[in-house]
């Protein structure tokens, strides 16, 4: 691929199999049309191997996000495959704890999803000054949880959750739009989940939080739902701890993590330590029994 001038650039792959297409990225303050649908476009969030992600702003005068993937070192078919997965599984997947699609649509040799627009990630939480981590393990737990069960119920599984893609987010007060304070949790990027009996291998973008069956599933068991959960399990150990771990894949299938998580202050010790078991027929088996686990320590400690 070579760059060209200003905000447009080539990529090797077109539809017809000659020439290479020329991709426009949208600039700030350009209005993007679908059918009814405008949105004027913000400021650069961030680019990756898909493309890029823009703040955006609709007629509605909702925060969104507006995702752009290009086909790069990829035929045409295969991304807009990729695309129509992840749209197949935000329109599936509609829960309160999972962040919602607006719009998709092609346009210009691009892909395009519109979602809604999170404040930020579980990662921001570590920078408020006298952070305490117990106090937000229930709430982001019992959101996560909810929505991971929902996917569970469903059919599919995450595969890739992390600090980073679990976002908080205000509820937006409409008798008050400029003073919300209620805060929830969202799951994000669903583009990679899959149904459960589709899973083949499981390569998490965060080596710290491979689960011990990704690294060796002959010793620790098929990878599956319950990998979920010990990414869950993961995710409330650095919410509790207030930073990330730096684990060695020995160290993961060694146990450490739930070693970790039996030195937390009762009663998230034996709740989260179990989550994290390496092998999965002795870990906690659904989301629910998560959260029943954490009640359940809570009312006897």
């Amino acid at each position: 691929m070579q760059a060209a001038a200003g905000n447009v650039e080539f990529t090797s792959m077109d539809t017809t199999g000659g020439h290479p297409q020329a991709i426009r990225w949208p600039t700030a303050g350009e209005v993007i049309a679908n059918g009814s649908n405008r949105y004027v476009v913000g400021r650069l969030l961030g680019r990756g191997g898909y493309g890029a992600a823009y703040a955006v702003t609709d007629q509605w005068d909702n925060s969104l996000v507006l995702k752009v993937l290009v086909p790069r070192g990829q035929s045409y078919e295969q991304v807009r495959n990729g695309w129509e997965r992840e749209i197949s599984s935000l329109l599936t997947l509609r829960h309160p704890n999972i962040t919602y699609v607006y719009d998709a649509f092609e346009l210009a040799y691009t892909f395009h999803i519109v979602v809604e627009r999170c404040r930020g990630s579980l990662t921001d939480l570590f920078a408020i000054p006298n952070y305490d981590g117990y106090q937000w393990l229930y709430p982001i737990a019992r959101c996560v949880l909810q929505g991971i069960g929902y996917m569970h119920d469903n059919g599919y599984v995450h595969k890739d959750i992390h600090l980073r893609n679990v976002f908080w987010t205000y509820l937006r007060n409409e008798l008050l739009p400029s003073n919300s304070q209620s805060v929830s949790f969202k799951i994000g990027d669903l583009g990679i989940s899959r149904l459960e009996t589709d899973i083949d291998i499981y390569r998490p973008t965060v080596p710290w939080m491979y689960a011990p069956e990704a690294i060796d599933p002959s010793a620790f068991g098929p990878a599956g739902h319950l990998t979920d959960l010990y990414n869950v399990g993961l995710v409330l150990l650095a919410v509790a701890l207030g930073y990330e771990p730096s684990l060695t894949r020995e160290q993961i299938v060694g146990g450490v993590p739930a070693q970790m998580a039996n030195q937390l202050r009762p009663p998230f010790n034996t709740a989260i330590a179990r989550a994290l078991t390496p092998f999965t027929q002795a870990r906690t088996q659904s989301a629910f029994e998560f959260w029943c686990d954490l009640i359940a320590a809570t009312n006897s400690g």
